[in-house]
């Protein structure tokens, strides 16, 4: 024991047991370079919760100590789950008897790090013409690119600096910076997360570049993808249902059987696990939820899936999560502390791949929505509205009188007086009361708008603020925020008479009071996002949302986003990498730097980069804008956009992407061009026919295959070869401007004295016009054609910069037929 801590930090331990009547205490011990305990911290007293405390405050060389006051030091089960968890994260983990006379080092202390420099020439070599990738790789091709941005990484990693890297397509970049992250993550036991946009990009780091690491590279590491709490089964949400599968109509219920039949087989839990895809319906009653969550109270906790997961993640050196996963977990680290453990384990460097996405993912994520739909499902969760036996409130009524025994039936009135008197009663006038609320408001809307079409927005101005519509809805939000926090009050005082409950019966009550906590947690979050919506901030934009029905969104977004990126992530983090084949706008990520906060940081703390692509466009693409089309606002365009492509779909024989950004315009002119392409052997296929992944599957499948799509095929998706040869783009993709937050944006640029159009709209469209051009060549083999059929890349003093992104490459600017004509003879050898 005295060579484990210091005389001080054994007072320290003997007062604070005594202080607890001798009772189990979790301290935090900070060790000195000795690796003696020099100073202790009690975090929390006799429960297993302690372990969240601890984790909370914990950092790599401190050590978790508790007491066992049985004198026993042997470790329990828990304390071994416990100590591998904390051990997994360098934090040592002792038990002690009660005098601090002797001590169980389950796990020894760990020394304080000494930082491994990453060595360039180490780098190079597994990059070289005879390095470990064209030793691994049949056919490999230096690529010069690839390894000056591993070089600029490993740079970052050294000197904690945030890099930005536009890498072009073909530069190999996820093993560019897998590397540098991987050695770094090994030889400094610092755990590094790779952060991306989609889950192809997942697949590809998880199926493919990382086992080839693994395989290849001459050290051991783990790597997990690490996956949301919704996507794993709860058991504990299963028993429930499965015991009254009433709640589910007759052609789900046999889904629930098929799900409670794969929980018994699984061993992750997780919904990509199942041999189907659920509906929604069923999942969202069986999914692992934070707030329904009974932690190490639950009865399934040792086998919970959600758990499993996160305990491997802590074990590993590389994770590999999404971006709204990623700023979840900073949305928690700035309640908990950097260096513990939130959604994800302690990590001190990010690489953020498909980086082009970071603003919109942070303005998502900073903003908030109510709806009627939500409100009533969230209400829907207390009580069924049909089936009034089914949901929360009915649950605890049942178990609450078979829990509670007869020897405490003064308790138990008093208990079910606040549930069966008050709470339950009350939930259909509180449904009431926000149905009438919120279809007030829509009705209100309808008035002001005068009809409602598939969807209409409509943003608080001052002008909407003054009007006689803003008083009908701040007063009508007044009153369902009032009927919402006394309900809110009252499932709290509910809660709070619980707490005299003895445990045993607590423990029968467990599931549904956790799911009540939560649903009271729901409640108390909607009425601060009603109160935000009628609050007048500067810096936020309020607007409604109303369909057919009518139903109602209030919606709130921030107007920058910046200083919060810089404050959450780049201040906080050693090492940031934001990496994509389209960052830059011009040759220059100025745009980039401004939106995302990185303008803001000194300029030694940051490295650029800009790689062109390997590829060789000029011999391998043709690329085409007709110099007679109409402007897309013409209404000869419609009619001519059809003309042409029927021309060029042809010359290609399909195999086509068409990608617009409208909706609307994809269905008049797939619906016009579906006879004609037919007749030509072609098949045509559109965007909302059925599911991404299925229609990329059918794509690659069908002869002469033409896709007809919007937003969500313009990127992230690959398909190489001749399956795809040809690119249209029908229209520059400007955002809509008068989408609530851009117009909103738009005139907060300019009263900032900027010009939004200039600085704002067209390197959006820049960003997302190279995305869309990118699909067309994936491989030094591809070969194909990409055509432009927005005049304004012609005709306006921005179309320069629109065709400086296309890497260099000669745009023919030719009228319709010769551009076909030159076309045709760029296919023409290879038919």
């Amino acid at each position: 024991m005295l060579n484990s801590f210091s005389d001080h930090a054994i007072q320290q331990l003997r007062a604070a047991i005594a202080d607890a009547g001798g009772n189990e205490v979790f301290f935090l011990g900070r060790t000195d370079d000795a690796l003696l305990v020099v100073d202790v911290e009690p975090l929390a007293r006799g429960n297993r919760d302690a372990v969240a405390a601890i984790m909370i405050a914990a950092s790599f060389g401190d050590v978790v100590i508790h007491n066992h006051p049985s004198g026993h030091l042997t470790p329990s089960q828990a304390d071994i789950e416990i100590a591998s968890l904390m051990g997994n994260q360098g934090v040592g983990f002792y038990i002690i008897d009660n005098k601090a006379e002797r001590c169980y080092q389950a796990v020894s202390a760990f020394a304080r790090k000494v930082v491994e420099r990453l060595a360039f020439p180490e780098v190079e070599r597994f990059y070289a013409p005879d390095g470990v990738l064209a030793q691994a790789l049949s056919g490999y091709e230096h690529r010069p690119e690839q390894t000056r941005m591993a070089l600029t990484l490993a740079e970052a990693f050294n000197d904690e600096k945030v890099a930005v890297v536009e890498a072009g397509t073909g530069t190999g970049k996820s093993l560019a910076y897998l590397l540098p992250a991987v050695l770094w993550s090994v030889r400094n036991k610092e755990r590094v997360v790779v952060s991306t946009n989609t889950i192809n990009l997942q697949e590809q780091l998880i199926q493919k570049d990382i086992p080839f690491l693994q395989e290849h590279l001459d050290i051991e590491f783990r790597a997990v993808l690490v996956k949301g709490r919704g996507n794993y089964l709860c058991l504990r949400k299963l028993q429930t249902n499965a015991a009254d599968a009433s709640l589910f109509k007759d052609e789900t219920a046999e889904e629930l059987d098929a799900i409670a039949l794969w929980s018994k087989q699984t061993e992750d839990g997780c919904r990509s696990d199942l041999s189907f895809i659920p509906k929604d319906e069923v999942w969202e009653e069986l999914a692992c939820e934070s707030d329904q969550c009974g932690r190490v109270k639950c009865p399934f906790y040792t086998r919970c899936f959600f758990y499993k997961a996160r305990r491997e993640a802590a074990g590993a050196d590389v994770l590999v999560v999404n971006h709204a996963l990623l700023l979840a977990d900073l949305a928690v680290r700035q309640e908990t502390g950097y260096d513990a453990t939130a959604i994800l384990p302690p990590f001190t460097r990010l690489v953020f791949d498909e980086g082009h996405h970071l603003e919109d993912v942070a303005t998502n994520f900073l903003s908030s929505q109510v709806s009627r739909l939500g409100l009533m499902k969230l209400l829907g969760k207390l009580q069924h509205p049909r089936k009034a036996h089914r949901g929360i409130l009915p649950q605890l009524s049942t178990q609450l009188s078979s829990a509670v025994p007869e020897a405490q039936d003064d308790l138990y009135l008093e208990i079910a007086e606040v549930l069966e008197g008050r709470l339950i009663p009350k939930r259909v006038a509180i449904n009431d009361a926000v149905a009438r609320g919120m279809d007030a408001i829509g009705d209100a809307l309808v008035e002001r708008l005068k009809h409602v079409g598939i969807e209409q927005k409509l943003r608080v101005t001052p002008e909407v603020h003054g009007s006689p519509l803003w008083k009908k809805v701040a007063a009508e939000i007044e009153t369902m925020c009032k009927e919402l926090s006394d309900y809110a009050l009252l499932m709290q005082t509910f809660l709070k008479s619980c707490e005299k409950l003895s445990d045993k019966v607590l423990e029968k009550l467990a599931g549904p009071l956790t799911d009540l906590r939560g649903a009271k947690g729901r409640i108390e979050t909607a009425v601060e996002a009603l109160h935000f919506f009628t609050s007048q901030q500067e810096d936020y934009c309020h607007w409604f949302e109303l369909r057919k029905g009518p139903l109602v969104k209030l919606c709130s977004s921030p107007l920058e986003v910046a200083e919060s990126i810089k404050k959450v992530i780049l201040d906080r983090f050693k090492t940031i990498v934001l990496t994509s084949a389209t960052l830059a706008v011009g040759e220059k990520f100025d745009f980039l730097k401004r939106r995302t906060g990185i303008a803001m940081l000194p300029k030694e703390r940051v490295s650029e980069l800009l790689l062109p692509s390997p590829f060789d466009y000029a011999h391998q693409a043709f690329v085409g804008a007709p110099s007679d089309m109409p402007e897309p606002a013409s209404p000869q365009f419609e009619a001519r956009l059809c003309s042409h492509l029927l021309q060029a779909l042809k010359i290609s024989q399909g195999r086509a992407f068409v990608l617009f950004t409208s909706y609307d315009l994809l269905t008049r002119v797939a619906n016009r061009l579906a006879e004609p392409l037919k007749a030509a052997g072609l098949t045509a296929m559109r965007q909302g026919e059925t599911n991404r992944h299925l229609l990329l599957s059918r794509f690659r499948t069908a002869p002469n295959p033409v896709l007809f799509g919007t937003d969500s095929f313009w990127e992230g998706v690959d398909v190489q070869g001749k399956g795809l040869e040809l690119v249209v783009i029908t229209r520059l993709p400007f955002r809509v401007p008068t989408e609530p937050i851009l117009e909103a944006r738009n005139e907060h640029i300019a009263a900032k004295g900027g010009d939004p159009f200039m600085s704002y709209t067209v390197p959006q469209a820049v960003i997302k016009f190279k995305q869309g051009f990118g699909r067309l060549i994936r491989s030094k083999e591809d070969r194909g054609a990409v055509l432009i059929l927005d005049s304004r890349v012609l005709t306006k003093n921005y179309g320069k910069i629109f065709l400086t992104a296309l890497h260099g490459v000669q745009v023919k600017k030719e009228p319709e037929e010769e551009l076909c004509r030159q076309m045709a003879a760029f296919f023409g050898p290879l038919g």
